[in-house]
């Protein structure tokens, strides 16, 4: 019998290089080193961390009507899911160069590869950090699970957007990632994660809430409990607008400037 080869689909070669990124991916980060995989859970163990102290010392016990543990760690995680998706993302087809030697190998597979490792190792740091919070005494039990679900997805969302569009834009002016990281470092203090935005008046509240980070910082808080006092300006819409438009902004530069990116 005369054995016959049946060509694969593009959709079934493109989910071949998709899997075999993410798993090259994986291993590149959990075991470039010993304790490569350990610093991936205590990263944000450890910030968490220094808040609690931190506002333990203040004798801050609830924020909004929610233990300021639980306040803290859902807030940073949210926002960690769109920070590190943003940085591997936009870093992914430049660190990636030497594979688009294989034909099948697209600078936007590497991207989509690292955006999917980024966020299920949030979701891993974040039920890790939440059951050890449990033992600690700090009860976890979302009112809203879907709602908390809807926030982490959207800030990954976001994340990928950003990514997407930061890469594309820094293959044609390298200088522009110098820049960006000088404008988003200020995102850490201004998304609400360390104080709360709603106990500013109006005015200072709509304008920090023109950050669509903020959005999703507050809407994984009010999953959280359904008695939690958040910023009244929180919209989901503004969260997944934004999201949608950097997603559509970064996949039409990635397709432009397709050559650029695989050359730089």
């Amino acid at each position: 019998m005369i054995a016959t080869h049946v060509p694969r689909s593009q959709l079934a070669v493109t989910l071949g290089v998709w899997r075999a990124l993410i798993l090259r991916e994986a291993e590149a980060k959990l075991f470039a080193s010993r304790v490569s995989w350990v610093w991936v859970l205590l990263e944000p163990v450890l910030h968490v961390g220094y808040l609690i102290v931190l506002y333990s010392v203040i004798r801050v016990r609830t924020v909004g009507d929610l233990d300021t543990a639980m306040w803290l760690m859902i807030g940073l995680q949210a926002y960690f899911m769109f920070r590190k998706t943003t940085d591997r993302v936009s870093t992914a087809a430049n660190e990636n160069s030497a594979l688009y030697a294989y034909r099948q190998v697209k600078p936007i597979d590497t991207l989509i590869a690292r955006a999917f490792l980024e966020g299920a190792m949030n979701l891993l740091a974040t039920a890790l950090l939440a059951a050890l919070l449990l033992m600690m005494g700090h009860v976890l039990y979302p009112d809203f699970p879907l709602g908390l679900l809807q926030a982490l997805f959207g800030m990954w969302m976001l994340g990928i957007g950003l990514g997407m569009t930061i890469s594309a834009a820094t293959s044609l002016v390298r200088e522009i990632r110098l820049v960006l990281q000088v404008v988003l470092r200020p995102l850490y203090l201004i998304s609400g994660i360390m104080f709360p935005i709603a106990s500013l008046s109006k005015p200072w509240r709509e304008v920090l809430m023109l950050n669509p980070v903020a959005h999703g910082v507050e809407m994984a808080r009010m999953a959280l409990s359904r008695g939690y006092e958040g910023v009244p300006e929180t919209d989901p819409g503004y969260l997944f607008l934004s999201a949608t438009i950097l997603v559509l902004a970064g996949l039409v530069l990635q397709l432009r400037f397709a050559m650029q990116i695989a050359e730089q």
